[in-house]
């Protein structure tokens, strides 16, 4: 925590500076392949950083301007709270924006290969991100509409409580609906490989699930009738108490 001055260290190939929190200056490291400021809460100005390809700034609470930093290859800027505006950000292949509560804006991100906005509680409208290959937006209560996320492959919606309707997620290879307590209707989600409906206790009609490979309804209160389950690899009915017969399985 007490090294203050880095100038020496741009010829390091993979460098890590966790929670230095003495390190303010960072423009000799452009050349850095892959840095790891996580909790160096003296960086501020990180404009030099645009060529580094593998770069964490998780919890530098001072860093605000990311727009040189569209070109990094894989960017990790989790609970920086000053950070607002992530639209230069669209070409990075994977982003984690979780915990960045100030942002709202996320149209830019469409193209991004692995986004996670984890509790960005302030983003609403995801509607641009279909095109992302994997999503999370674990405990964004914002989000009500996910109808556009149907082409993505690995989508993350664990405490959408916002979330009621779901048919159009049919397409998605592994799903997370964990405590999206609003969600009644999963008819259109056989097609699913990997579903999760932990806690999603509206749930009551599962019959429509049979094709799923590994279905989890761990806490789903109102599921009684799993005679359709048969054909399912892998099923947890963990804490399901309204069910009785698992002749069927």
């Amino acid at each position: 925590r007490k090294l203050k001055d880095v100038s020496a260290l741009g010829g390091v190939r993979k460098l890590k500076l966790c929670h230095c929190t003495g390190v303010t200056d960072v423009r000799a490291l452009g050349t850095v392949q892959e840095l790891d400021l996580s909790f160096c809460t003296g960086v501020c100005d990180v404009s030099a950083l645009a060529t580094v390809k593998k770069l964490s700034l998780r919890s530098c609470s001072e860093v605000e301007d990311v727009s040189a930093l569209g070109g990094v290859e894989e960017l990790d800027l989790g609970h920086c709270a000053r950070l607002v505006d992530v639209s230069a950000l669209g070409t990075v292949r994977k982003l984690n924006l979780a915990g960045c509560r100030a942002v709202v804006d996320v149209s830019a991100l469409g193209r991004v290969e692995e986004l996670n906005l984890g509790f960005c509680t302030r983003v609403v409208n995801v509607s641009a991100l279909g095109g992302v290959r994997k999503l999370s937006l674990y405990g964004c209560t914002g989000v009500v509409r996910v109808n556009a996320l149907g082409g993505v492959e690995e989508l993350d919606l664990n405490g959408c409580t916002g979330v009621v309707r779901v048919s159009a997620l049919g397409g998605v290879r592994k799903l997370n609906l964990s405590n999206c307590t609003r969600v009644m209707d999963v008819s259109a989600l056989g097609g699913v490989q990997k579903l999760i409906l932990y806690g999603c206790t509206e749930v009551k009609d599962v019959s429509a699930l049979g094709g799923v490979r590994k279905l989890i309804l761990a806490g789903c209160t109102g599921v009684v009738d799993v005679c359709a389950l048969g054909s399912v690899r892998k099923l947890n009915l963990w804490g399901c108490r309204g069910v009785v017969d698992v002749s069927a399985l």
